[in-house]
């Protein structure tokens, strides 16, 4: 068998003048990146509770402690308050709607 030549290719007038060029963004680190260790001491008792409950979730000791911190940051303050405080914060939500609801009747009374 013979080959065929090939025939010459065309070369177009087109090149790449103009188009400018772009360099891709650096990556910024995630807001998630972990930067710092962090030591935190317990109690035996507590560290045992921690690894237990950490094996029972199928993940480490360190993540199940992060999330427990970010979950309590999330909630309220009432967490960490005194039962005597939480009280007394209780006490003081119910005088104000009892004032909010006396006041509501009074512009009901007001507008009849």
């Amino acid at each position: 068998m013979k080959r065929r030549a090939v025939a010459t290719a065309e070369q177009l007038g087109i090149g790449f003048e103009g188009l400018e060029v772009v360099e891709p963004p650096t990556p910024e680190p995630s807001p998630d990146t972990m930067r710092q260790i962090v030591s935190l001491r317990m109690p035996d008792a507590l560290l045992a509770r921690v690894e237990e409950v950490a094996s029972s979730r199928g993940v480490s000791p360190s993540g199940l402690m992060r999330a427990l911190i970010a979950a309590g940051l999330d909630r309220s303050y009432a967490a960490v308050t005194t039962p005597n405080d939480t009280a007394t914060e209780l006490a003081e939500l119910r005088r104000s709607v009892e004032r909010l609801a006396i006041g509501l009747e009074q512009r009901a009374a007001e507008a009849e």
